[in-house]
């Protein structure tokens, strides 16, 4: 069963309509026409097993063995029920809910006893497997309990700060940007991701910082960003231009996640 990520945030009940063999209640599930329909196996006397006893220099052995005659049932119809054939089961759709709990992973199932294929003349019923899939997300990224948004930020909104309005599993919400913000930052929205299953509390909104940059510019900006580029506020650290320093990108992603 395929699920969003909000309903794998929230939980939710779904209705299945599949097809399955269930009783046939024109015989009562017996296979037979009739009651007199059915009579005790001649070759079993209705024990439903055959016995053969087999004497070696080492003893007596016994083996047995279902018989095949009845299939091991110890009764035989005669004339069989003409709406399932003697099967005691017919094919037939079924309309069944599941309770899905907010947490549940890729590769997670919820077994549903007894609600599956009907077994011939009166055998109990097998269960259905509902094994949770995922759907792909167009925002979030899960991880683990925790959701990842990738959130681009202009640079104006980056070195100066603000509020920026940003999406979760459950609606809208304020985020705050510090001043100086660094494109690759992490910024945690406590109790914003996946339900923890089977326990308390729940993950985290981790949003991944980028700066967007603009492919256009009109020559008053292009000017002003000129003007800008000469302040010596406006160029990066020595230490800050290496890829292998703690303050890069994935240097600050790996230190967020672990």
């Amino acid at each position: 069963m395929k699920l969003p990520l909000e309903e794998i945030a929230s939980g939710v009940e779904k209705k299945l309509k599949i097809k399955k063999w269930k009783r046939c209640d024109a015989c009562g599930a017996t296979g037979a026409r009739s009651t007199g329909s059915m009579t005790t196996c001649p070759v079993c006397n209705g024990s439903g097993e055959i016995r053969q006893v087999s004497r070696s220099v080492f003893g007596q052995f016994v083996n047995i063995a279902a018989c095949q005659n009845c299939g091991g049932e110890g009764k035989v119809i005669k004339e069989p029920c003409q709406t399932c054939h003697g099967d005691g089961r017919v094919q037939g759709d079924a309309t069944i809910k599941v309770q899905i709990p907010a947490g549940v992973s890729e590769g997670n199932y919820i077994p549903l006893r007894g609600e599956g294929n009907v077994g011939k003349r009166g055998a109990p019923a097998g269960d259905i497997i509902v094994v949770i899939e995922e759907e792909p997300h167009p925002v979030f990224t899960r991880n683990g309990d925790d959701v990842v948004l990738d959130l681009l930020v202009s640079f104006p909104e980056a070195a100066t700060g603000g509020d920026i309005e940003v999406p979760t599993l459950t609606g809208r919400a304020r985020l705050k940007i510090d001043p100086g913000t660094q494109s690759g930052r992490i910024l945690r929205m406590r109790d914003k991701g996946i339900p923890h299953l089977n326990s308390f509390g729940r993950g985290d909104q981790l949003v991944r910082v980028n700066i967007w940059v603009p492919t256009s510019l009109s020559a008053r900006e292009k000017q002003a960003l000129k003007e800008m580029k000469e302040s010596e506020n406006f160029h990066p650290k020595e230490g800050d231009r290496s890829a292998n320093s703690e303050k890069s990108f994935f240097g600050r992603a790996k230190k967020s996640f672990s």
